[in-house]
């Protein structure tokens, strides 16, 4: 049990969140993407962009795979409805808010 525990923890260390705020970004503004146009969009390189992938798809439900006809390759990658979801209600309003924080001017 407790190893499962710190299995997780190590998990979570190594997935840095604005790295998983660029990548869903850049799936919302562009829609579906092959594995080559999202490592290339996101700066990563491959293998780690494919771990991130791997983690939004199976641990956040934000990402779907679209597979091949015979299921053996990844054909594109897009939004889920849940990652759509989260894009709108989270990371966008926290950019517009920031874009206002911006545009207020303090008097003295």
């Amino acid at each position: 049990m407790r190893s499962a525990f710190n299995s997780n923890l190590k998990e979570l260390d190594i997935m840095s969140w604005h790295v998983v705020e660029r990548i869903l970004i850049i799936f919302y503004e562009n829609g579906s993407l092959k594995k080559s146009q999202i490592t290339l969009k996101s700066g990563l390189k491959y293998n780690t962009c494919m771990r991130y992938l791997k983690w939004l798809e199976e641990k956040m439900e934000f990402i779907t795979f679209e597979l091949s006809p015979d299921h053996k390759n990844i054909k594109s990658i897009h939004l889920s409805s849940q990652g759509i979801s989260f894009c709108k209600n989270k990371i966008l309003e926290k950019i517009n808010v920031n874009k206002n924080l911006n545009n207020i001017f303090l008097f003295a």
